[in-house]
Formats: C-alpha cells, structure tokens, sequence
C-alpha cells in the first residue's frame, strides 16, 4: 500500500496548477477517490481492493471514519461482546478498530494486487467548544494560554482578535479533559493504524481555536509519534451536515480575498497538508439531492494558498455523492460514503425481492452467501464508477514505478517558522 509521503507525490502529481498557476485543462485533471469502508469489512475491503486492483490499478483510498472503527473495535454500545468475552486490552474501540482495519486492507490489498491503495482516517470529531469548560491543572493551562496567543499573532489581521474572556475559554478548552481525551485517543489511532491520510473534524470550533488544535494535533503526530509520514488533513469552517440544509452563501471580490488569505494563514501556522472548507455540499444527500460545488471559490484558494504557502494543498470535498459534478483537479480528493452504501443496500433488496419465498421457506440456495457476493459486487461496480468519473480508473501505468517516499519531509515545516 502507499505510505503517507507517496501519497502526498501523488497528490502533487495530480496538482491542478500549472507552474504558472494557471489552471490546467479539465480533462487533464484529476482526483482522487476516498472511498469510506463500512461493516462487515471483508466485503467492503475486498470491493474496494478489487475495484482499485483492476486494469493497471488506481489511486484509491480506502478511509475509516470514527464510528467505522468504533464498531469494528467493538465499542459495548454498538456491538456486544459474546458472553463471558473480555477484551483483550483496555484500549479504546477505535484504537482497536484501527489495528483490525489496517491488517484487513493490507490484506485486501496484497491478495488482489491494488499497489495504489493507501489506508485513511476520516472524520475524527473534536469535542464540541463550550465556555465554562474546566481546565485539568493550572499548568496545562497555562501552556494552553500560550498556544491561542502564538495562533492569534499567526491568524493576522483577517481574523478579529477574540475578547479576553472569549480567549481564556478557549485556553480553557485546550486544558480540558474532555480535549486531553480526543488528542490521546487520536494519537493512538494513528500510532496503531498507521494511516497515510488522517483527518480532524473541527468545523464547529471558532476559527482562532481551529488554528490552536490543529496545529497541536499535528505537533502531536509529529512529535509526540515521530511519524514524518501521514499527511494530516484540517477543517476551516463547517463543510455540511447530514440532514441540515446547505445554507451556503458564495463569496464574491474582497470577501471571496479575504476568505482565501484565512484559509492560507491556517494552512501556513498549522502545517495541514489537506483542507476542507465550505463549498456548499452536504453529507449523505439523497439521490434526490445534487449539490452544486463553488468552483470560483476553490479556483480562488487553490491560487492564493499556492502563492502565500509555498505549496499545492489538496482541497477535500466531503459529501461527494451529493455533488452535482465534480470539478476534477480543483477537488483533490473526493470522500464517497453514501453511494456505496445505497449500491450494497439495493442490491441486497434487488435479492430479497427476487428470493423471498425461498427465503421464507428456509432454502438453503435463498440464503446462501451469494446475497453477499452481490452486495460486494455492487459496491465494487459503484467504486469503478467514481474511479471513472475521477479520472484516475487504470492510471497505475501512467504513474509509473511507485514512488519511494524518501527524502520527503511534511509539507509546511519550514513556513511554520520552526527552530
């Protein structure tokens, strides 16, 4: 599989940019196909191992999200352990979740071949900010104080500075217990899971706070772990919620400026090597429902974080089977969970229709595990589609030998002004 830093030459590879900054042609552009793997993994890991093994292979990451894991770890609130079973460890579920993940796709993904499979972590969610949150110890807190002054001068001018009391709940928040928890228990995913793409859900968090945790959560990868390796990816303001209307307003002119230096001050101060921000998609629409994606306001960052960072930073578009269309290149990586799952549940109906006398009468060619191969086949046909639609179906010949990784550092170290 990919490690984190052969992915990042990926993405690099695929940069919609020209040197010039111009954008390149649509139909030389790219993306690549995050595509989230649900329970039970066998059919779902398989389906997408095959789907990227096929034709040359594909780029392709297969993602877990934080409940995936929960479940697959056996969390006591979602899956029961069998009677008189303890766990073996005291780890949390989705620490475990992510051991079993990681050894199930390397093992997809070597028995069909996909050499361009790389491992993702989507959708681990801070905790929710509120004011009046305790602080663990004063000196906790008092190294949290430091963290939102060192994110306040980096925010600039384009970010209001918060009132005294606003900045000490948010010190407050970086000390807390419940923060402590979701760090510890990010960290450890990762430690275990060895992800080449992680991602952080702060799109609730005021910005000022989203700068302190972000760029803590990836001094944390990179300090705590000494992992130089997984590409972490951020969240600047909320992306859309399952369920919630788009609400989306597009920006225009300075606003539309001033949007995009934010968005570049985040990435320079953090070290983020992914970023989702709003582009007015939601998360698990309907067929019904077809989201048009800003592509002005993604032209618009993509220029200005590549002009003030130094460097491409792929932009992740959550809730991609809602999308209308997707804006190839300009949206890097395309996260795709609810296509897959409507794909396998119908396919799973399509049988129960065609064999429900024989289901209720006990025939054992009625129950059979061929109702599983169809729902593998399914969510593999899906996957082959979105490749298709990426761009990136049967791309392993064009990319060439897999490459080495080494000699790479993490992006943004050096613009983070580090000693």
């Amino acid at each position: 599989m990919l490690n984190g830093r052969q992915l990042v030459q990926v993405f690099q590879r695929y940069a919609p940019f020209d040197p010039d900054s111009r954008l390149r042609p649509e139909d030389e552009r790219r993306t690549v196909l995050a595509a989230n793997a649900n329970s039970p993994l066998e059919i779902w890991g398989r389906a997408f191992a095959q789907a990227a093994a096929q034709d040359g292979g594909s780029p392709m990451i297969i993602q877990f999200s934080y409940h995936a894991l929960r479940t697959v770890g056996g969390d006591p609130g979602m899956v029961a352990a069998p009677a008189g079973v303890a766990w073996a460890d005291e780890l949390p579920a989705v620490v475990r979740g992510g051991a079993v993940a990681r050894t199930l796709v390397e093992l997809f993904a070597a028995q069909y071949g996909a050499r361009w499979v790389a491992l993702g972590l989507d959708h681990f969610a801070v905790p929710g900010f509120r004011e009046g949150m305790a602080a663990r110890h004063s000196l906790a807190l008092h190294r949290a104080r430091g963290m939102i002054a060192d994110a306040r001068e980096a925010a600039g001018a384009d970010f209001p500075a918060p009132a005294p009391e606003l900045a000490a709940a948010f010190a407050a928040y970086l000390a807390s217990e419940d923060y402590r928890r979701f760090r510890e228990h990010f960290l450890r995913t990762v430690e275990i899971m060895r992800p080449a793409w992680g991602m952080i859900d702060t799109e609730d968090l005021p910005p000022l706070l989203d700068f302190a945790v972000t760029r803590d959560i990836v001094d944390g990868v990179r300090s705590d772990l000494g992992n130089a390796d997984m590409a972490l990816e951020a969240e600047f303001g909320a992306t859309g919620q399952t369920g919630e209307p788009v609400g989306y307003r597009p920006l225009k002119g300075e606003e539309l400026g001033r949007f995009a230096r934010q968005v570049a001050a985040f990435l320079r101060y953090t070290g983020a090597e992914g970023v989702a921000y709003p582009i007015g998609m939601q998360h698990a629409a309907p067929r019904s429902q077809r989201h048009e994606p800003d592509g002005e306001r993604l032209e618009v960052v993509g220029r200005t974080v590549l002009r003030e960072c130094g460097r491409y930073v792929p932009f992740v578009q959550h809730g991609g089977t809602g999308a209308a269309r997707l804006l190839r290149g300009l949206v890097a990586k395309d996260n795709v969970n609810t296509h897959f799952l409507v794909a396998a549940a119908n396919a799973l109906a399509d049988h129960v229709d065609a064999q429900e006398a024989g289901i209720r009468a006990g025939e054992k060619a009625s129950c059979g595990p061929g109702i599983y191969f169809e729902a593998m086949a399914a969510i593999r046909e899906a996957a082959v589609g979105k490749l298709r639609e990426a761009g990136t179906y049967g791309e392993g010949p064009q990319l060439g030998p897999l490459p080495s990784g080494e000699g790479q550092t993490p992006a943004g170290e050096a613009d983070r002004g580090r000693e």
